[in-house]
């Protein structure tokens, strides 16, 4: 199997346009964060490796595999903590960025964007438990959805 699968980088829509909304909202009204920035560069840097290195160890773990149309349930790696390692990912990325570049707005559409990714993950949990069933069943029991 490839260690690494390129088409099984998800494109994370929600937190795409959050991002992207974000700094639209910024550029037309500014909204900086109430610290220094030393304090966002801080925090935001470690955010954005974690995520980075999760969504690697992600992607690798899942490499033998297509996830737009799997064949097999993984398990391992980050998936045998995280049923969403990817969308975890892309969260600790999102909130990092928006605490390295120092502005408000993408945090506050933060909720907005939860939300849908929530839903996409609903939909892709019942289409894992169609095509997988009691295996599915049995490894939704045992690893938590997020954290």
């Amino acid at each position: 199997a490839p260690a690494w699968r390129w088409g099984n980088i998800p494109i994370p829509e929600a937190h795409l346009v959050g991002l992207v909304t974000g700094i639209l909202l910024q550029v037309v009204t500014p909204w900086s964060l109430p610290w220094p920035a030393w304090i966002g560069h801080a925090c935001g840097w470690p955010l954005v490796l974690a995520g980075l290195w999760l969504g690697a160890w992600a992607v690798r773990a899942a490499a033998g595999v297509d996830l737009e149309r799997p064949d097999q349930l993984i398990d391992s790696g980050p998936y045998a903590r995280s049923r969403n390692p990817m969308y975890l990912a892309w969260t600790a990325g999102y909130v990092g960025i928006a605490l390295v570049a120092g502005t408000a707005w993408p945090l506050l559409l933060l909720p907005v964007v939860l939300v849908l990714t929530h839903a996409a993950v609903m939909r892709e949990e019942r289409s894992l438990e169609r095509s997988f069933g009691a295996a599915y069943r049995n490894y939704h029991g045992s690893v938590r959805r997020y954290l």
